[in-house]
């Protein structure tokens, strides 16, 4: 392992020691099979950071024409019932979206109207969505991921929820995943293992660079991150792809921080405390970078 990798390892792990909440992580480099990390196989509760296998699998039929892009779905006023995350649920019902506009809003403003949509689009040729979504993250190596719901009324959840009716996943599962993914945008045959094209990589990519809340790389300033986020009551995760000021695809980032105090005996709240982790966590990353 090269030294700044080593250096890097230390500065994540210095940095999850000095946290009163648990944290697993896995960062792996793009393409030459090298990973950090701890605790990263521990199970844990995925909200939003799951809609990047549902994007994926979703293209994936898109890879082979049973859908479309351009494929267009309408809003119903039943859809916009417990949803607390994205713009939809603001706007009137009959609103018509594109496939496309679907997958761009549940990524940048994890929209869950639009997940619903998505799903449904993957329900107009698959009989049990859920479950292709489900084989799909199989197909892929994330052993550790079950997909448990459509759409979760996280809202109906307390602090001290169980997990057992939520989507679990792993920090390792994920930054696999977002490895793939980094290998698929510049490789015909990194891509053909995920059932997309190079082409349709690049639209995950661009999807995730989109995110209106960026955390990995809200500090940086010399790569960036294509990340989605994920929100729970006692939770918070980040995942993300780190990428050169060109556009190369560097590494794979998973962070989930659990059992959040609500503050830290100096009085600063305990999620902004994460959020300056994920943000500390990403400056590593782009040091890490600069070092190669």
């Amino acid at each position: 392992m090269e030294q700044s990798l080593r250096d890097l390892e230390t500065a994540v792990t210095r940095l999850a020691a000095d946290q009163p909440f648990a944290l697993s992580w896995m960062i792996r480099t793009v393409g030459t099979g090298e990973v950090i990390g701890e605790d990263a196989t521990r199970a844990v509760a995925s909200f939003s950071t799951r809609k990047v296998s549902v994007l994926l699998a979703c293209l994936a039929l898109v890879e082979t024409g049973e859908l479309s892009l351009e494929d267009r779905s309408v809003i119903t006023e039943e859809m916009k019932d417990g949803v607390q995350a994205g713009i939809m649920r603001n706007l009137s019902a009959g609103i018509s979206l594109s496939l496309r506009d679907s997958l761009l809003q549940m990524m940048s403003t994890s929209d869950n109207i639009c997940t619903q949509l998505v799903f449904a689009a993957i329900g107009s040729v698959r009989p049990d969505p859920l479950q292709w979504v489900n084989d799909y993250c199989a197909w892929m190596g994330l052993h550790a991921t079950l997909h448990r719901e459509i759409f979760p009324r996280t809202g109906d959840l307390t602090w001290s929820h169980s997990l057992d009716t939520l989507t679990t996943t792993t920090a390792r599962d994920q930054s696999r995943l977002l490895e793939k993914l980094g290998r698929g945008c510049v490789d015909d045959t990194a891509a053909a293992q995920l059932m997309l094209s190079v082409e349709l990589c690049a639209f995950a990519r661009e999807a995730m660079l989109g995110l209106f809340t960026p955390a990995l790389g809200v500090a940086c300033t010399q790569i960036r991150f294509a990340e989605k986020n994920g929100r729970g009551l006692r939770s918070l995760s980040q995942v993300g792809l780190a990428l050169s000021a060109s556009g190369v695809p560097l590494a794979a980032v998973a962070a989930y921080a659990e059992n959040i105090p609500t503050q830290l005996p100096s009085g600063l709240p305990g999620r902004v405390a994460v959020f300056d982790l994920f943000a500390e966590l990403g400056l590593a990353v782009q040091e890490w970078a600069r070092g190669r």
